[in-house]
């Protein structure tokens, strides 16, 4: 299941329409079908939105998801190889974290520098350690 698939299916199975999610979440209906249909790779903060719309975490949404809707290959954005070489990270990022990294972007547009790549790194573990201890 891919992140958008999830998505739709969590907004149906809560019986709620587009518009009924766009004023839960703050965000415009065409921007959240543009989700549910993988035309955008959405950012920290409209995830965040969604997610308390579900009343659940970042992490509860990506439960289930297999692929981001990219490919995850050898072939990386820019700059993503050279944050993965980065000694202080490198031990740390698995698989997983690698296709997260990449499906996401954040304020708005898709990290191009290992400076960048770092920042939404560190954006997200935080984002997800307070998650952790909000549960």
């Amino acid at each position: 299941m891919t992140l958008g698939q999830r998505l739709r299916f969590l907004r149906k199975e809560k019986n709620l329409t587009l518009k009924d999610l766009s004023q839960l979440a703050g965000l415009s209906v065409p921007y959240l079908s543009d989700m549910e249909r993988e035309e955008v790779n959405p950012s920290i903060e409209s995830l965040q939105k969604v997610a308390k719309a579900f009343n659940m975490t970042v992490r509860d949404l990506f439960s289930g998801v297999e692929e981001l809707g990219e490919s995850v290959s050898t072939s990386y954005p820019d700059g993503f190889e050279a944050f993965l070489k980065d000694p202080e990270f490198s031990a740390e990022i698995t698989d997983e974290w690698k296709g997260f990294l990449m499906g996401m972007n954040f304020r708005g547009i898709q990290p191009t520098t290992r400076r960048e790549w770092i920042e939404l790194y560190l954006n997200l573990r935080r984002t997800f350690s307070s998650e952790n201890k909000n549960e």
